[in-house]
């Protein structure tokens, strides 16, 4: 690991998804995430909900479950009226959304580091990730994937 390149990055290898469970409705992940991203970036629930393509009522309860996680919210929102309404992070979610990243990039080089000498003798690569939400064909050991141009 050289100091121009900085350490391992999970991105090398594979995709990482980090979802935190603190109880049966109490979770973390990383759509809430990026709807609390997406909240600090246009100022509305609703416009943040339609960035990522779902509705209001469903960017609301999202925002709602992560509200009643913590002892004050993590988003403050004011009801339309002549000025029309908005919505932002408070300084918690600020701090939720600081703290998830940098667990996630944490996360990432800790597997990278551990999968460093694996990745090299995977027979699935890069070339055989499907348009499919970006899931790998899934393999038996030891077989490698069709090339396209062989159909």
């Amino acid at each position: 690991m050289s100091a121009s390149t900085g350490p391992p990055t999970l991105r090398h290898t594979a995709t990482l998804s980090v979802r935190l469970r603190f109880g049966a409705d109490a979770r973390i992940g990383p759509g809430k995430i990026a709807l609390l991203e997406a909240i600090g970036r246009v100022g509305s629930i609703a416009a943040a909900g339609r960035e990522m393509g779902m509705s209001y009522r469903r960017a609301w309860l999202l925002i709602d479950s992560l509200n009643r996680m913590f002892d004050t919210p993590v988003v403050h929102a004011s009801s339309g009226g002549s000025h029309g309404g908005g919505a932002g992070l408070s300084a918690l979610g600020e701090q939720l959304v600081t703290a998830y990243r940098a667990m996630e990039r944490d996360t990432e080089q800790a597997v990278a580091r551990h999968f460093e000498g694996l990745r090299a003798r995977m027979v699935i690569g890069e070339t055989e990730v499907s348009g499919d939400a970006g899931r790998q064909e899934v393999l038996q050991p030891g077989r490698r994937a069709a090339s396209p141009d062989r159909d």
